[in-house]
């Protein structure tokens, strides 16, 4: 059953279009750009380039998916930089010619969202000369977060405490096709922040978005290629709702459409963490719940366990295409489904294990054949020390390359960046730990809207 609300009438569902270059990189001078054909240094064109950062260290990090390169910076070493910060989430621009970070809130200092102009970047040398051009404070020092308390009230469904917040914390960046915006959201409230990232500002008049009922624990809100509709997550527990948006390319503003139920009011899936566009109107997101929680409002409800769904955004339904699995060759869902994308006819899910009963003892990469969407074909799941290296724990992100040729996967546990090939679905590059590696996390490949 769809809890779908139609507030005014349905918006048009636009024609198939596709996330374009800037103007500038378009008309670009091939004089100035003489240095296109060596992909070992920095140009304006769209860039082969992925940042991430890492949560123990403080580093930031670039990755290079054509050639294998990876350069760390200290970020602290930046002229301007605000401080000692805890890092959380990456973007980049697709020229490659700027970077924003977004820290947490701690007594010191508030949540930031910082602007970074790279000006140049060397990858035989591995150095890369960085500005900061802005420093955008999101809150004040101290900041609380504002999630709902849950308890835990049986032995299948714990609380872990790194989902249970401490102060702000500013995740799920996404930018708006054919606009100069870049969202960012307040996991830890009902905020969705809003900066135009060409002027470095978050825009008056508009930032912050709060609208009650619909922006509460949000985890990005993920916009289909034309820009014109938005789908928000459900980043918490108990929490079974896809917000649909409509929006403003030209202003930046989010209306409400409605909400879209992964289930019906006695049985559901919660807990969502990404949303990915299959077309102009339909789209996928995954489910990381086990069971129930004190938040669960009924003693009749049931929790669906780890799934994926199919989202019609014209009828406002969920259909759930891929079930849970107890068995690691099972052909569903067998960890916490966190992050999820869809390259090349394929469906890549990312399982992670941090909610259930034990932490971090594994993490897999399940693949699908989505030639028939409402039909998911089982094609084989991706495990630690077989496919995956040794250890490996936690797949929880995935960023696609502009091609698709390569998947990008992060392990903010195991300490991870994954370069998967997409036409042979094996590894075909590794960062870990013997790189420098530690935590890294927010991995985001330049040309991607996320």
């Amino acid at each position: 059953m769809s809890i779908f609300k139609k507030l005014n009438r349905m918006v048009p569902i636009a024609a198939a279009c596709f996330f374009s270059l800037s103007a500038s990189t378009l008309s670009a001078d091939n004089n100035q750009d003489s240095n296109y054909q060596y992909p070992n240094v920095y140009n304006k064109y769209l860039q082969p380039v992925a940042t991430a950062i890492d949560y123990y260290s403080g580093m930031l990090y670039l990755f290079n998916y054509d050639n294998d390169k990876l350069i760390i910076v200290n970020p602290v070493s930046i002229n301007g930089w605000p401080g000692n910060l805890p890092l959380q989430h990456t973007v980049i621009l697709p020229e490659g010619d700027k970077i924003y970070i977004t820290s947490d809130n701690t007594p010191e200092h508030p949540s930031y969202i910082i602007a970074l102009k790279v000006n140049n970047i060397d990858w035989n040398a591995g150095t890369v000369a960085l500005t900061v051009e802005a420093v955008m404070a999101a809150d004040s020092p101290g900041t609380p977060s504002e999630l709902p308390h849950v308890e835990a009230i049986n032995d299948n469904q714990p609380i872990p405490n790194w989902l249970v917040g401490r102060g702000t914390q500013i995740h799920g960046p996404t930018l708006l096709p054919y606009s100069d915006y870049l969202y960012f959201t307040e996991f830890t409230s009902d905020r969705v922040r809003v900066v135009n990232h060409k002027t470095n500002e978050l825009v008056s008049g508009l930032d912050p978005i709060v609208i009650p009922g619909y922006t509460e624990q949000t985890h990005g809100v993920n916009f289909n290629r034309s820009g014109t509709i938005g789908l928000g997550t459900g980043y918490f527990f108990d929490n079974s709702l896809i917000d649909v948006y409509k929006s403003n390319r030209e202003t930046g503003e989010l209306s409400v459409i409605g909400q879209i139920m992964l289930g019906d009011e006695k049985r559901h899936a919660a807990l969502t963490h990404f949303v990915y566009w299959l077309d102009e109107r339909y789209a996928v997101t995954a489910s990381m719940q086990f069971d129930k929680t004190s938040l669960t409002s009924s003693s009749t409800i049931k929790i669906i366990p780890p799934s994926v769904w199919l989202l019609d955004t014209e009828k406002g339904t969920a259909k759930r295409i891929v079930d849970n699995t107890n068995k690691v060759n099972g052909h569903g869902v067998f960890r916490s489904a966190s992050d999820l994308a869809v390259v090349n006819g394929k469906l890549y899910i990312a399982e992670e294990d941090t909610l259930d009963n034990t932490f971090a003892n594994d993490g897999y990469i399940s693949i699908f054949d989505l030639s028939d969407r409402n039909n998911p074909r089982f094609i084989k799941r991706l495990k630690p020390g077989k496919d995956l290296p040794a250890g490996y724990s936690v797949a929880h992100t995935i960023s696609p390359t502009p091609d698709n040729r390569y998947l990008l996967v992060a392990s903010w546990v195991s300490g991870y960046v994954l370069k998967i090939d997409t036409a042979t679905d094996t590894v075909a590059k590794v960062w870990g730990p013997a790189d420098g590696l530690v935590k890294p996390h927010g991995i985001f490949a330049a040309g991607g809207l996320r």
